[in-house]
């Protein structure tokens, strides 16, 4: 095992360069008001239907490092498969008013 670590690194001295390196990497994303997407007079908005969410839920990678929500993907796998009534309604009602979480836009 020892063969597989390689040389110790030296920690950053410079508190400033930390400072510059973690914004980079991690920028800070801000809460703010929902994005809203203008519609068209009397588009009709089909609902999203169990077979457009359960395609979906497959394609969730369960071992893949959660989004900006902080919410594992297992732990969205499960919730949708307890209540996809739930997400349903959400999702549909977000393409009808186009209204989206600002979240749902990194």
């Amino acid at each position: 095992m020892s063969r597989l670590r390689g040389p110790q690194t030296r920690q950053p001295s410079s508190p400033l360069l930390v400072r510059g390196a973690v914004a980079a990497l991690f920028p800070r994303v801000p809460s703010g008001p929902a994005l809203q997407l203008p519609r068209r007079a009397g588009e009709l908005v089909p609902a999203v239907t169990l077979e457009e969410l359960k395609g979906a839920q497959s394609r969730i990678r369960e071992r893949s490092a959660p989004g900006p929500d902080g919410v594992p993907n297992v732990a969205l796998k499960l919730a949708i498969a307890a209540r996809p009534d739930v997400f349903l309604r959400v999702y549909t009602t977000c393409l009808e008013t186009g209204v989206f979480p600002s979240g749902w836009k990194r």
